[in-house]
């Protein structure tokens, strides 16, 4: 876990002042499999912030690390985008921090315990013991990957 906590202890705060960042959004799907000629219309601007940020307040972003949720497609140095206010919804990712110590996974209560689970079958769950303190930072939104 220290080495998540590594990454996870970089919180990226949201930029003051948010100029608009709109790009072109072409009106169809990308295939696939071969090109079509569809791609030359633009139907709309799309500005990131207003896609990625639901509050300014309340958004933070931060980096990956680890792979525990490598079966969801998020690897080390994805950004995260995350919300502290978004209520979470079934199966959506959060970050906790267990008596200080930062962590990404899924909430799932169970009959006796709360677990904090992987996307990777290589990790256990994580069980919440009594005494330890589980603090919810905010449900995952989007992760923004290069390529």
């Amino acid at each position: 876990m220290k080495k998540i906590n590594e990454y996870l202890n970089r919180l990226i705060p949201i930029a003051d002042e948010l100029i608009s960042a709109e790009v072109d959004l072409y009106s169809s799907p990308v295939p696939a499999g071969f090109p079509s000629e569809a791609y030359n219309y633009v139907e709309k601007g799309i500005d990131f912030n207003k896609l990625l940020i639901k509050s300014k307040e309340t958004t933070f972003c931060l980096i990956a690390g680890g792979d525990s949720l490598s079966g969801d497609g998020i690897f080390p140095g994805d950004m995260l985008v995350v919300d502290k206010l978004e209520e979470p919804y079934e199966n959506a990712i959060l970050i906790f921090s267990i008596d200080g110590e930062f962590t990404m996974k899924r909430l799932e209560y169970r009959k006796d315990h709360v677990a904090l689970i992987s996307s990777n079958p290589a990790y256990n769950p994580i069980i919440v013991k009594e005494g330890e303190e589980l603090k919810r930072w905010g449900v995952l939104r989007y992760v923004i990957k290069e390529f």
